[in-house]
């Protein structure tokens, strides 16, 4: 990939390395979550739109389609954080996707929101059902206007027909109670009741201490419950002030509609800072995390700055824990995270340079997040990290990441892996930053996940303006993964996967000893490049498959160790692989090429549960080699490449 030559080129400049210059970002997001588009003029806004064509083709062997399905008026309802925007029920074979809509008058325009629904499989769409409508003109905006939109399908227990299903939205409005903004609006529509629809539609206001801004966390468990969480933030003043409580919701079907309680939690103190928020639940609709993207200030973290804080729920939330703090650096820090950059990196940085200590190296998580839950009930995250300082970090090519950061005992204790070393972590289209978008879904069982994100790794780009939607699959019983896949790539857009997000869940069906998995995802077609006030397409990917293997012939029982991949790769010189063991014993190292002859080996007896193999590969030729860990008679391979 032309990311992995040009980290390649920057790890294998030696001393070169050192005169790098790494900008430092702060660790707050910029509060661009609550930016508006200009108000809507007093004059008819209605659109006519030209329905774009659905787009074949052959990617990787998989036949794909590029199906068109609904419309917005612009592209501020979804271009910032990673929120609950598509989701596929695999028990009703359904999909809806929650988008705000075009056309009306200025009582209506694009603060009406709609959704998309197909109920078989993605292959056809019932697109812009309106479901929420502004009450009556504001001073500035339609008052109530909606703004960023999450939805899902609300499906009783047990039910395989799509006609006994729901739809339910949730979304900010403009109302002038916490600042501009200030409000909740939800509801619900009967799943397949679209011509007409026969929605509900409530109004919250920001009072009695719920001080209402912009939801990121909505989620709904197998059972038919739905969840939403928020920090409780004071925006009065025009800047964000935490009021010390989380705002919970829990909703469920009740004669045909949606009904939602709200409790505040106490959570960390007032004033800390929050940059995302997720939830999600178990299969089993019992274990559930919410999790919190905070500097958490109030409770410092060694070499920590923003970084994921969970509450745990084990009785379907009726009760909730206290924070668990996932702690990146510093002694007690996660060791894969700690000796994943190189020393040269490290060495390049002025707030490091040469003799510094790994255990005194800041991280950073940044600024979106998400989560699921595997069938254990164990939560997996997805984010960017990046090497950090007390004051920032560093999110800059070869110096940030995509990790899977995941705990195997409920949070007790915390592993993390690189994923892929990401190019840029945003870009400025036409003043809108588009970031990263981590999601994180996995199959209905919860056995298999996956893990998406976009980025640009077209050259002479200068931010992620030009992304493409990239996947990694992962078989939690093995911990295995994958090869890392640009699911847009050589397709008509390539370079143009726009706003890209993915379901919570995937559809899947087991054959002949494999899992055939088909991960549902969206993105966005500027109709007038680079212009988010323009009119926006949106598109459903149908067809891109994962298959993962249900078994693997060399290993016996759940993988207890975590392989890191090679850094730097590719290879030069030197290269190392971190491995962090469960159980103290003897970690083999083999190294083959191509045609699987063994051209390296090395032995330790690890005491420690962590162990850097570091090993010279100036004699190797150039080209692609696959190194194996063993530990007792499992086993994990990965690929690397030598220059």
């Amino acid at each position: 990939m032309k990311k992995a030559l040009l980290l390649f080129v920057l790890l294998s400049l030696g001393m070169a390395t050192i005169g790098q210059k790494h900008n430092i970002k702060n660790t707050k997001a910029p509060m661009d979550k609550v930016q508006l588009e200009l108000a809507p003029k007093a004059i008819s806004t209605a659109f006519t739109f030209d329905q774009p064509e659905t787009i074949s083709g052959d990617i990787k062997g998989r036949s794909v389609d590029f199906i068109p399905i609904g419309q917005a008026g612009n592209a501020y309802g979804l271009y910032s954080n990673s929120r609950t925007y598509l989701w596929a029920d695999p028990a009703l074979n359904s999909i809806v996707f929650t988008h705000r809509m075009t056309g009306g008058v200025e009582v209506d325009g694009n603060s009406r929101i709609s959704y998309d629904v197909s109920t078989d499989g993605g292959s056809t769409w019932e697109t812009n059902v309106k479901v929420y409508q502004p009450t009556e003109p504001g001073p500035t905006y339609p008052y109530a206007a909606g703004r960023y939109p999450q939805g899902l399908i609300v499906n009783p227990e047990d039910n395989t027909d799509p006609a006994n299903a729901f739809y339910s939205y949730l979304a900010a409005s403009i109302i002038n109670t916490n600042g501009i903004w200030g409000g909740y609006v939800f509801g619900s529509n009967p799943l397949t009741e679209t011509n007409p629809p026969s929605p509900t539609q409530t109004l919250l206001e920001s009072e009695d201490d719920y001080w209402r801004l912009i939801p990121d966390a909505m989620t709904v468990t197998q059972s038919g419950t739905v969840w939403y969480t928020e920090p409780s933030t004071d925006y009065t003043s025009g800047s964000s002030e935490y009021t010390g409580e989380i705002i919970i919701g829990r909703g469920e079907i009740v004669d045909g509609e949606i009904a939602y309680e709200e409790s505040l939690y106490e959570f960390l103190a007032p004033l800390d800072a929050f940059n995302d928020s997720k939830v999600a639940f178990a299969p089993d609709g019992l274990t559930g995390y919410m999790v919190f993207m905070t500097s958490s200030d109030s409770d410092p973290i060694p070499y920590t700055n923003y970084h994921p804080v969970l509450l745990k729920t084990i009785d379907g939330g009726e009760t909730w824990s206290d924070p668990i703090h996932v702690q990146f650096g510093g002694v007690d820090g996660i060791e894969s995270l700690k000796y994943y950059w190189s020393d040269e990196v490290l060495e390049s940085i002025d707030a490091y340079g040469p003799g510094f200590n790994r255990d005194e190296v800041y991280y950073n998580m940044g600024y979106s997040v998400d989560v699921v839950v595997c069938d254990e009930g164990n939560p997996h995250l997805v984010g960017i990290i990046a090497i950090g300082t007390e004051d920032g970090w560093y999110p800059g090519e070869g110096t940030m990441a995509t990790w899977h950061v995941y705990s195997k005992d409920g949070g007790g204790n915390w592993n993390a892996t690189a994923l892929y070393d990401n190019i840029f972590l945003d870009g400025d289209i036409g003043g809108l930053p588009q970031y990263n978008r981590p999601y994180a879904s996995s199959t209905y069982d919860g056995h298999y996940l996956f893990f998406s994100w976009i980025d640009t790794d077209l050259d002479g780009a200068e931010g992620n303006t030009n992304p493409n939607i990239f996947l990694v699959g992962y078989d939690d019983a093995h911990h295995s993964y994958t090869e890392v896949e640009n699911v847009t790539e050589l397709s008509l857009y390539w370079f143009s996967a726009f706003y890209g997000s993915a379901s919570q869940y995937v559809f899947s069906n087991e054959v002949s000893g494999v899992y055939e998995c088909e991960i549902p995802f969206i993105f966005t077609e500027y109709t007038v490049p680079g212009d988010p006030a323009s009119e926006m397409n949106f598109y459903y990917v149908d067809g891109y498959r994962m298959d993962i293997a249900t078994g693997v012939d060399n290993i016996e029982g759940a993988i207890d160790f975590s392989v890191a991949q090679n850094s730097p790769n590719p290879a030069v010189n030197n290269t190392s692989v971190l491995v962090t063991s469960e159980t103290p014993g003897v970690i083999n190292l083999r190294i083959s090429n191509i045609l699987g002859q063994v051209v390296h080996t090395q032995s330790v007896n690890n005491s420690a549960l962590a162990h850097t193999f570091n090993f010279d590969v100036s004699n190797f030729d150039s080209g692609i080699y696959f190194y194996t860990i063993e530990i007792g008679n499992k086993a994990v391979t990965k690929k690397m490449l030598v220059k």
